[in-house]
């Protein structure tokens, strides 16, 4: 079926990662196989994702929206858990590059716990890895997964964005994830709105300079703060 399951699509800029702001549109899928939720974290897209609406592929993108990809905007497609929707969209990029004659920058926000299919893999220009510590609440058997991870690795334009909490998230990561490439590494602070990553920020900054780690701050929330659809 020619149809993407969407929660929401916007235009705003990328706020997070390695394309951090850079001009995008956004498009949320429905459904996640997390639920990231513990007294220091909490999934700040999960009142949205929970919902979508069935969406032919001609009705996805309005002629602003496709005008703007032509001239490199990149297209995102975002959660949830946008790997549970797989088929759909590597049809959606089909069908897209034979109807406009372009294929748009393609990036994919992803928890890395699904193995990504070989023909979609090859249509990603950037992957934003972000696995999920222990800080998230979800137990490791549920999201950590190996192969997934090595093979996000070995993608020439991916990072592992990592929340961090407290200092001994640090600790974590070098202990559970020796599969993945600790050169693309980032660490971003906790929190859901201004005044908890104010709280983060500084203890995650110095990480990052002890650790000669990339740091990535959470840019939609220092414009807007604690806001969906930006």
């Amino acid at each position: 079926m020619n149809q993407l399951i969407i929660s929401e699509q916007f235009y705003s800029l990328q706020g997070e990662g390695q394309t951090m702001g850079v001009p995008s549109i956004f498009i949320r899928l429905a459904g996640c196989n997390l639920l990231c939720k513990s007294d220091h974290w909490v999934c700040d897209s999960i009142e949205v994702w929970k919902k979508g609406v069935k969406t032919e592929f001609q009705d996805v993108l309005d002629q602003d929206m496709i005008k703007r990809l032509e001239e490199g905007t990149h297209l995102i497609f975002t959660g949830g858990e946008p790997m549970l929707h797989q088929t759909a969209i590597l049809n959606f990029l089909k069908w897209f590059k034979k109807k406009y004659h372009f294929k748009p920058i393609v990036e994919i926000e992803t928890n890395g716990t699904r193995i990504i299919d070989h023909d979609l893999f090859k249509l990603i220009d950037f992957i934003n890895c972000s696995p999920k510590l222990e800080n998230s609440g979800e137990p490791i058997f549920r999201r950590f997964n190996e192969q997934s991870l090595t093979q996000i690795s070995n993608h020439t334009k991916s990072i592992f964005k990592f929340v961090i909490s407290h200092e001994n998230d640090i600790d974590e990561i070098i202990k559970d994830f020796n599969c993945i490439d600790l050169n693309k590494v980032v660490l971003m602070p906790a929190g859901e709105d201004q005044d908890q990553l104010n709280e983060t920020r500084m203890m995650v900054v110095n990480k990052c300079l002890e650790m000669g780690w990339r740091y990535c701050d959470r840019l939609h929330i220092i414009i807007w703060n604690k806001k969906t659809g930006v």
